[in-house]
């Protein structure tokens, strides 16, 4: 009889376990939804952003109201007619009280820290570039940066490319030509050169990300830009966001 109580014991507690893992997980998606449905709102995004949620167990993280680790991906925003193809957010310290959970009702969450990464197509900054008139491209070169494009000079349009260095700014990357060389990679002389590297100098804005980010450092990564980025200041909040439009 000993033997069968400690047997249905055991039972007891794996079903138990296997509840609160289910539960946990059930959890961790209804938090999940209603930050996604709240950075959609406080950051006015066209679909919502996918969310996904670090730390086991979870549970204890739902009781207290602060979430350790909540990863958030917006895929596809357009602002000044510069298409950003991604932003990967890494929040921490997401403070939503349990009562708002239960109720569904979550309205405003702060964030203690933010850590992103920014990515953008040499597509998209090209497709940029056209619709501004500019007949430059700009493509990877290994782990640096390529502009092409021609000078005008006495009528005639001359070829020219070369590297070009990364400048970031917290909404703005701009591209500056360095070792320009014609068509058939002569060194152009000073003159045509500095009159090469004005022109072809590239300035994208990289405006209206979510979260207050500001980019901070880039890199090429093969086929796009990734800028590492950081938010101050953050908080989700649709309705101050509704007020201030």
């Amino acid at each position: 009889m000993r033997g069968r109580g400690l047997r249905i014991t055991a039972v007891v507690v794996v079903v138990l376990l296997i509840v609160l893992v289910v539960v946990d997980r059930v959890a961790a998606r209804v938090v999940a939804g209603q930050i996604a449905t709240q950075a959609q709102r406080a950051e006015h995004l066209p679909s919502r952003p996918s969310v996904s949620l670090g730390g086991f167990p979870f549970l204890t993280q739902v009781v207290a109201g602060n979430y350790r680790d909540v990863r958030v991906d917006v895929r596809g925003r357009v602002e000044q007619d510069v298409r950003v193809d991604r932003v990967h957010a890494d929040l921490a310290g997401v403070r939503v009280p349990l009562a708002d959970v239960v109720r569904g009702d979550v309205r405003r969450i702060p964030v203690d820290r933010l850590a992103a990464r920014v990515e953008m197509t040499f597509a998209d900054v090209n497709a940029y570039l056209r619709g501004q008139g500019s007949a430059i491209t700009v493509s990877p070169a290994g782990q640096a940066i390529r502009v092409a494009g021609s000078v005008q000079v006495l009528g005639t349009a001359y070829p020219v490319s070369g590297t070009a260095d990364i400048g970031v700014q917290p909404a703005a990357v701009t591209f500056t030509p360095r070792e320009l060389a014609g068509s058939v990679g002569a060194i152009l002389p000073p003159a045509l050169s500095q009159a090469a590297t004005e022109l072809l100098t590239v300035h994208v804005p990289v405006a209206g990300l979510p979260f207050n980010i500001r980019l901070t450092s880039a890199t090429v990564a093969g086929d796009r830009i990734a800028f590492a980025a950081d938010g101050r200041g953050v908080v989700l909040d649709a309705d101050a966001a509704t007020a201030g439009r």
